[in-house]
């Protein structure tokens, strides 16, 4: 439970807050279980704090600090942490749909079975980081970088992912069925049983046929022709409804 002199701090702003960080770098806040939901939090200094099942829906936190925090289980629902920096935390689990994080570093952080759909991630720097069995369905993800990222397993039905670096990202048995991937970079991706039904791959980058035969399906999906031309002769098993 979150200690209550910690949550008075909070109470007292900003300024008074990231003083009190800068002073006794070596405590680790906790704020877990509590309700902060509506908070205005924007530009708080809260890397390292312990936020598990901590309540943060509709919250302000652009441009917050959270490096290296922990938000296992937290309500995240239309939170705003545009600009945001999350490198190395621990977001597992959390509920965070309809959120807004654009332009937010997520770099190595670990996001195991978390609900992001419909989520706004523009811009969102996913780097290295582990997104195992995570729900993206419906999020806009336009511009983001997935280099590196651990995407087995995971939901990506009705994403936009257009312009979106997935070099060396491991989509093995994901489901990207419906989604814009028009622009995407691949190299050296995994796709390994990945679902592509249905989903625009029109002027992505470094798609192989080799890279695309692994593909669990591509019925419906639209791509360049003469790479489609390729594939429906060579692989037309993939082309099957």
């Amino acid at each position: 439970m979150a200690t209550q002199e910690h949550l008075s701090l909070l109470k007292q702003g900003q300024h008074a807050w990231n003083e009190f960080r800068k002073e006794q770098p070596s405590i680790h806040p906790d704020l877990s279980s509590a309700n902060l939901s509506g908070w205005d939090l924007a530009g708080f200094d809260l890397s390292g704090a312990n936020l598990m099942d901590v309540n943060l829906s509709q919250a302000n936190l652009t441009k917050t600090i959270l490096t290296g925090a922990n938000l296992a289980e937290a309500n995240l629902f239309e939170a705003n942490l545009a600009h945001a920096v999350l490198k190395l935390a621990n977001l597992n689990e959390v509920d965070a749909v309809y959120i807004m994080a654009v332009q937010a570093d997520f770099s190595h952080a670990t996001l195991i079975k978390a609900d992001l759909s419909k989520g706004n991630l523009t811009g969102a720097n996913f780097s290295n980081a582990n997104l195992h069995y995570i729900h993206f369905q419906g999020a806009i993800l336009k511009q983001a970088i997935l280099q590196n990222t651990k995407l087995r397993e995971s939901h990506l039905d009705g994403a936009m992912l257009a312009e979106t670096d997935l070099s060396r990202a491991d989509l093995g048995q994901a489901s990207l069925a419906q989604a814009n991937l028009e622009g995407a970079n691949f190299m050296e991706t995994s796709l390994v049983q990945t679902n592509l039904q249905g989903s625009c791959l029109i002027g992505a980058s470094n798609l192989t046929q080799e890279r695309l035969a692994k593909v669990k399906t591509l019925t419906h999906t639209t791509m360049d022709p003469t790479l489609l031309e390729h594939m429906t002769t060579n692989y037309p098993r993939l082309f099957k409804e």
